[in-house]
């Protein structure tokens, strides 16, 4: 069995002084999507900046390919790691294609120039994200689904053996957002590796192999969707009632918030239930 392609061993992060992530541990091989989720605050963004190596962790390690990020220079990190952040905001009118091209900087020298395998990697990014007949367009004139679909395509014309996605759904309406995670989930059954930092849990246990779920910085718990969404663990992270079933056409779990009066008509319901049986 091989090694994984991303560890991430007891990392932790200090920023301004204050703990931001203390001693998280994930793995993600080739072929495994691995959801971040948790409430707002939790470190997600955090923990994604620190295992592509922009932020420095003050405990703990990464390694992508058996390489320790840390010790890599940003070209070599580069050709390890593909990001997609939050931000659909693309600057200049750069066209679609240029855009997309971007991705194969890391593997371009200084003074190099792009060449047949740098062509076919875009080719087959703007095909792979159904951007082929917007290849000509300026980026400033697209809407956000397809902004969206332009950071995915340069995230796959990097061809990385990583990928990490900062809540790649954010503010895209539901039929956008379901393409994008169908996008995500092919290129990882191409044989990726990918985390993402996702918001919607339904979404998350849709499309996610593992999920992890960070409360205040650290792991509450770890696992397939189903063990890790629970209304124990969910009430825990986010000081929520709700309830878990599964959903019938996905077979997944689905989660539903429930308020305190929901809650409370609910429990009243069951103790009626229980009494009559």
């Amino acid at each position: 069995m091989s090694d994984p392609t991303l560890v991430v061993e007891d990392l932790s992060v200090d920023l301004a002084g204050s703990e931001i992530i203390s001693e998280v541990s994930l793995t993600a091989g080739a072929g495994d999507l691995v959801g971040l989720v948790g409430p707002n605050g939790a470190g997600k963004t955090t923990l994604l900046r620190a295992m592509q190596g922009s932020i420095e962790p003050t405990g703990g390690r990464v390694r992508v390919d058996g390489h320790a990020v840390g010790d890599l220079s940003a070209r070599e990190t580069g050709r390890l790691v593909a990001t997609v952040p939050q931000e659909t905001r693309l600057s200049f009118s750069f066209s679609v294609e240029d855009a997309v091209a971007m991705g194969r900087n890391p593997h371009i020298g200084r003074f190099g120039t792009a060449d047949a395998d740098d062509r076919r990697a875009v080719r087959e990014a703007l095909e792979h994200t159904d951007l082929t007949a917007l290849a000509d367009r300026p980026v400033t004139k697209l809407s956000g689904g397809e902004r969206q679909r332009v950071l995915l395509g340069r995230a796959f014309a990097q061809e990385t053996p990583l990928l990490l996605l900062d809540e790649p759904t954010a503010n895209l309406d539901i039929n956008h957002a379901i393409n994008t995670l169908d996008l995500v989930r092919s290129v990882v059954d191409e044989g990726r590796a990918a985390v993402a930092a996702i918001h919607d849990l339904n979404l998350a246990a849709r499309y996610c192999d593992q999920l992890v779920l960070l409360a205040e910085g650290s792991v509450l718990e770890a696992g397939a969707p189903e063990a890790v969404l629970t209304s124990g663990t969910l009430e825990a992270a986010f000081d929520a009632r709700t309830v878990v079933a599964t959903d019938p056409t996905t077979d997944s779990p689905r989660v539903t918030a429930l308020s305190e009066e929901e809650w409370a008509e609910g429990e009243r319901a069951e103790e009626e239930r229980a009494d009559e049986r």
